[in-house]
């Protein structure tokens, strides 16, 4: 079982949480619409989560996918939780990541119109984890090289001893390598089936 988490501006209806609905098939893949504003966001994340696995015993591991926005929120649920972890041209600095984009705002799929504001950047502080290998979960780390928005040497150096990192030549942060993505994630999950076994 699955939960991709989208990133800032997207939703569950997202072109990739429909990708990987599609292609890790027959796995069932989840892809919850949360609130712009960090806190709400964590908050409706983790009530979702909680209905989730009470149930995963019947569905195989949980495994969280997160892209940009997505990857820092599964960042933290993922040590929140003890579950695996894809992260995706991850953003683990959102702070810097989003000053740019501070004030009005539209919902590429759903069209709603809402602030992001400091109050929602210094929210964003709560869920940071500095050094993510001090309390290591199984993740994967999938980066495009050519991201124009975050350096992805980043989250290279962060992961580099706790984590599978692939590197990608190219691309960009929309991530242009998702069906090589599709493989390395069939192969984590494989590891971790392997290892419960």
């Amino acid at each position: 079982m699955f939960i991709y988490l989208h990133g800032f501006n997207s939703s569950g209806a997202s072109a990739k949480g429909r990708f990987f609905s599609q292609t890790l098939a027959p796995d069932a893949v989840h892809t919850p619409t949360y609130p712009p504003a960090p806190a709400a966001a964590i908050a409706g994340l983790q009530r979702y989560l909680a209905r989730l696995l009470d149930t995963a015993q019947e569905h195989g591991p949980a495994i969280l996918i997160g892209s940009s926005l997505g990857g820092f929120y599964a960042q933290y649920l993922a040590r929140r939780y003890q579950l695996a972890a894809v992260l995706i041209n991850p953003a683990l600095q959102p702070e810097q990541t989003l000053t740019p984009y501070l004030g009005w705002q539209t919902n590429y799929y759903s069209g709603e119109r809402y602030y992001f504001g400091k109050d929602e950047l210094t929210q964003l502080r709560r869920y940071a984890i500095a050094e993510p290998c001090l309390a290591p979960v199984p993740t994967l780390v999938l980066l495009d090289a050519a991201d124009e928005i975050i350096d992805y040497r980043d989250a290279e150096q962060r992961y580099r001893d706790c984590a599978q990192v692939i590197v990608y030549p190219g691309g960009d942060h929309q991530f242009q390598h998702l069906t090589e993505a599709t493989t390395a994630i069939r192969a984590f999950t494989g590891k971790i089936l392997a290892s419960q076994n």
